[in-house]
């Protein structure tokens, strides 16, 4: 997957721009707007995956606590799931 980025230069101030996502960054140099960019869009995929981690650990929660509401045991997990591998 390829991403375009647009850099467009004002008064000596380079900004790089992401087309898809629209996350920019600047810099004196090209170079410099580029890193800043990348390390933008970095920093976003990074609190995408801790969000998903955070949800993630929300749901087992809450499922750890339903299971235990509900008297689940581990011997009730296995059988469920020798039940759903044999149909």
């Amino acid at each position: 997957m390829g991403a375009t980025v647009e850099i467009t230069e004002e008064d000596g101030e380079y900004t790089a721009r992401d087309r898809d996502t629209g996350t920019t960054g600047t810099g004196s140099t090209r170079a410099t707007a580029l890193a800043v960019l990348a390390a933008r869009l970095g920093a976003e995929e990074d609190l995408a995956n801790a969000d998903r981690k955070a949800e993630f650990r929300a749901l087992t929660e809450r499922t750890r606590q339903r299971f235990e509401a509900e008297g689940v045991t581990e011997d009730d997990l296995e059988d469920a799931i020798a039940l759903a591998r044999s149909e």
